[in-house]
């Protein structure tokens, strides 16, 4: 977890443009989305991070992005439905992004804490 601490200062712009992972899922309606928990939202907020990360690095082929995105995804227990689901209620879903927030909040804490 603390690996997943430290890319939590650029959580808030990962959120805000979220990834659609790959066209290895479709996302579907919001509508059919189960509820998500706190430790859930906290682990697509780092894993949306890492991924944000992952994205622009510029020496690294598509393919490869790709692979590390699922070991990222499998690392946080997200499948990449959940995930662009979750990104997808994010960009609509008022409540969840208010939740978002304070868990981005409470992640900083929490990194500056350790």
């Amino acid at each position: 977890m603390k690996l997943f601490l430290s890319t939590i200062a650029t959580a808030s712009l990962a959120i805000a443009a979220q990834p659609a992972l790959a066209q290895q899922a479709e996302a579907p309606a919001a509508t059919e989305m189960a509820p998500v928990s706190d430790s859930e939202l906290e682990n697509f907020i780092i894993a949306a991070s890492m991924i944000g990360n992952l994205q622009q690095n510029a020496e690294m082929e598509k393919a490869e992005k790709d692979q590390k995105a699922i070991q990222i995804l499998s690392q946080a227990q997200l499948t990449p439905t959940r995930f662009n689901s979750i990104g997808a209620a994010l960009q609509t879903d008022k409540n969840l992004q208010a939740r978002a927030e304070q868990a981005v909040t409470k992640l900083r804490a929490q990194q500056a804490e350790g």
